[in-house]
């Protein structure tokens, strides 16, 4: 908005320089007051553009906002897919190792049921033995008849 020259000041021009020369005088200072505005205008709207880019340095915009919750929702679905697959292994470990211990437990069983075997093997063995140890030796059998009958008097 331009200033207006005061009318007692246009007089004052009008009286010293002449009516002419005081409206050449008035249109440029008002020139000269437009130009001056005009710079004024123009270095509040760079003034604003340098601030608001110096803020949007500094400051996180609501652009950048929504790239972090973008990025982390991202991060969100990685992480449940590594849990799920951390899940997924879990589980088939467990079914390995519980089909490892019911092959041991079977080998086990399977141990027990030979070692069974053979130790009545050897109970027949060792009896079969002591009676031909007795059998075949005259000073055994002397001494089993005295064991038995000795302790029957």
């Amino acid at each position: 908005m331009p200033l207006a020259i005061p009318v007692e000041l246009y007089e004052k021009l009008a009286e010293k320089l002449g009516k002419e020369t005081a409206l050449e005088v008035v249109k440029v200072f008002e020139e000269t007051q437009k130009q001056l505005e005009d710079k004024v205008v123009e270095e509040t709207k760079k003034r604003k553009i340098e601030l608001r880019d110096e803020l949007r340095k500094e400051l996180a915009t609501k652009e950048d906002i929504l790239l972090t919750r973008q990025e982390i929702e991202i991060v969100r679905q990685e992480i449940e897919t590594v849990r799920q697959e951390i899940e997924t292994v879990n589980q088939k470990l467990e079914g390995k190792i519980e089909a490892l211990r019911q092959e041991v437990r079977g080998e086990i069983n399977a141990l027990r049921q030979e070692v069974k075997g053979e130790i009545k093997v050897l109970k027949i063995w060792i009896i079969v033995l002591g009676i031909l140890i007795v059998a075949l030796n005259q000073n055994s059998l002397e001494l089993l008849m005295r064991i038995i009958f000795g302790a029957v008097r």
